[in-house]
């Protein structure tokens, strides 16, 4: 698909307070224990494989044909509340809340917009137009100076190419917040949070060519030492629209970013990469040609597993930071799909979110929700908390009629949401929308 057909002309970013969405009920609560017929002269052995066969029996239709189960799957357990609007003016396709204390109240947000030439056709636009963007830098309040019921203030508001996606991490040894950009150039570009005589700013401290093309997507390898002391070497990958994938490491004594490998691993546009975050050498990415595949920095530029189950453009992938083996992906053929890294030849579960899914990411309280960017059919959140069964929509939002690009979970916790006057919800997320 072509990256530029589909990119709104005029968007907002929203935040928005979602009510209590981790009081999910369990229907196994609710089912009685399962009669097994035995006799005196069965083994244990014959015994248990009689009680998992009536299991067999007896769950499958409960989660699959069951009135609870369905009433569940309809029904809305979390709901949207619209809290502040703020108008772009570029298209916007990327928003990031930092995960890093104290500046979990912040968040980025990343516009792109193609410069057309009526003389040119779309082919020739997509390789010689200008591509222009801009970064946003906000910070969420409870209360402005001038007393206005407004819960977004703008930080800073930087120029730039085109911004395709943006990743936060923390380098615990420098003491350094970073977040990496890329860019429709084709560049990797990082920038330094800061504080300058009071003032929050980002800062670029790093820039790397990557290609030719436009970098689409980039990943940090450290995503599990957010919430440890551990510390390793930050790595970066980032895709681009040439199929390759490139690896970066970053060195923070120097602020110096050096390139390890560049690999083609997509016949087409490299859409999405993401890292492992229970194994810092291992990443996978998706793309155009419906590929999802998986490498290791340490075997070098060379895929160890291609997967070809998707039905269309591999779009989003994320690894999820409390379940070591659980990895999401989402693609234009509509369908959200869990998979057990250990085997990856087939999912564990699937959903058909009925629209190209974008971004996918998981919360970060229980490891169990994934809020969902559905390009043509708005925000979702997705009951993954059985890996095994198949996801449930708990709730959707559909404020506006526009591509849905960018959402991500704020990392504030609910006294700090206190403290902000936001009193009706248990999580804040922001997401970026047309006008």
């Amino acid at each position: 698909m072509d990256p530029e057909s589909s990119k709104p002309h005029s968007i907002e970013i929203t935040a928005k307070v979602i009510k209590p969405l981790l009081t999910v009920p369990n229907p196994r609560t609710s089912q009685q224990a399962v009669p097994v017929r035995t006799s005196p002269t069965q083994s244990e052995y014959i015994k248990l494989l009689h009680a998992i066969e009536q299991l067999g029996r007896d769950l499958k239709p409960f989660y699959t044909g069951n009135k609870l189960y369905q009433s569940r799957k309809m029904r809305n357990l979390a709901s949207f509340s619209t809290m502040d609007t703020f108008n772009t003016e570029l298209p916007a396709d990327s928003v990031e809340w930092c995960p890093i204390e104290p500046f979990q109240n912040v968040f980025a947000c990343g516009t792109y917009k193609l410069i057309e030439d009526e003389e040119k056709d779309i082919k020739e636009q997509n390789k010689t137009c200008e591509r222009i963007g801009r970064i946003y830098l906000f910070c969420v309040v409870g209360q402005t100076d001038n007393n206005e019921n407004k819960k977004l203030l703008l930080l800073q508001q930087l120029e730039s190419p085109g911004v395709l996606d943006m990743k936060w991490t923390e380098c615990k040894n420098s003491k350094q917040i970073l977040l990496a950009v890329a860019t429709s150039i084709g560049d990797l570009q990082l920038f330094q949070l800061k504080v300058i005589e009071d003032a929050t700013k980002l800062v670029l401290i790093a820039q790397e060519k990557v290609c030719d093309g436009l970098a689409l997507s980039l990943d940090w390898s450290i995503g599990t030492s957010l919430s440890s002391s551990h510390q390793t070497i930050p790595h970066i990958a980032v895709s681009d629209s040439q199929g390759q994938i490139s690896h970066f490491t970053y060195h923070c004594d120097t602020n110096n970013l050096t390139s390890n490998f560049t690999c083609r691993a997509h016949k087409f546009e490299a859409w999405i990469v993401a890292f492992d975050y229970w194994d810092e050498n291992v990443f996978y990415s998706g793309g155009d040609d419906h590929t999802f595949q998986s490498f290791d920095a340490r075997i070098g530029p060379k895929s160890v597993m291609c997967n070809k189950f998707h039905n269309a453009g591999v779009t989003s992938i994320q690894s999820n930071v409390g379940k070591p083996f659980v990895l999401a992906t989402g693609s234009y053929d509509e369908f959200l799909r869990l998979w057990d890294k250990r085997n990856l030849r087939a999912p564990l579960s699937r959903c058909c979110i009925n629209s190209g899914i974008w971004r996918l990411k998981w919360d970060f309280v229980t490891h169990n929700f994934l809020l969902a960017a559905c390009m043509y059919d708005g925000f979702k959140i997705v009951d993954c908390s059985h890996e095994t069964m198949e996801p449930c929509i708990i709730s959707n939002y559909r404020e506006h009629d526009s591509l849905a690009y960018g959402c991500d979970w704020s990392f504030l916790p609910k006294k700090d949401l206190l403290d902000l006057d936001i009193h009706m919800g248990d999580a804040l997320v922001a997401s970026i929308r047309s006008k």
